[in-house]
């Protein structure tokens, strides 16, 4: 059984949000690679353009690494990253992949509540069908969630606990 948990989604903040209700729940450490990098680097944006974005990759690539070793942690991490197949690798192997899968509806709604650019916002909805299937493939557990009044970390913790009930 692996001792720590990689949390997915489309939406950034939610998904953020409910890893840190799940990492209470379980009494499990929290961390977001991105916030990670952020604090490593400083500015990403200008580390991009100094040292070039291959830096920034292999960064990115050792610092998940690193999480995937972690014991009792929780960590997010974004569809970019999560699409590089040596970041795949690394989740895959030192961690439970949970995707928080939100029925469309629910994925317009929570989109207005994200505080992203434009563009960003419009590639999201354009890619959502995509996006998603390909997460549902990478990922051990999936987690549907259709509205707000579902009790979403007890939806996860059940699914955790169906995962290696049927292992």
């Amino acid at each position: 059984m692996v001792s720590n948990i990689c949390m997915v989604g489309l939406l950034k903040t939610y998904t953020k949000n409910v890893a840190k209700c799940v990492a209470d729940a379980l009494e499990m450490f929290y961390a977001d690679v991105r916030e990670l990098m952020e604090f490593d680097l400083i500015n990403l944006a200008e580390a991009s353009k100094i040292a070039g974005l291959d830096y920034i990759e292999k960064q990115e690539c050792n610092k998940i690494k690193t999480l995937a070793t972690y014991e009792n942690t929780i960590f997010t991490l974004d569809y970019l990253s999560l699409n590089n197949e040596k970041n795949l690798e690394n989740v895959k192997t030192g961690c439970l992949l949970i995707y928080l899968k939100l029925g469309a509806t629910y994925f317009n709604k929570l989109l207005k509540r994200e505080d992203i650019p434009n563009s960003e916002e419009i590639l999201l909805k354009t890619m959502h069908t995509e996006h998603s299937k390909l997460l549902s493939e990478y990922a051990d557990v999936v987690v549907e969630v259709n509205n707000d009044k579902q009790n979403v970390t007890n939806l996860i913790l059940n699914k955790i606990e169906e995962y290696y009930e049927n292992r």
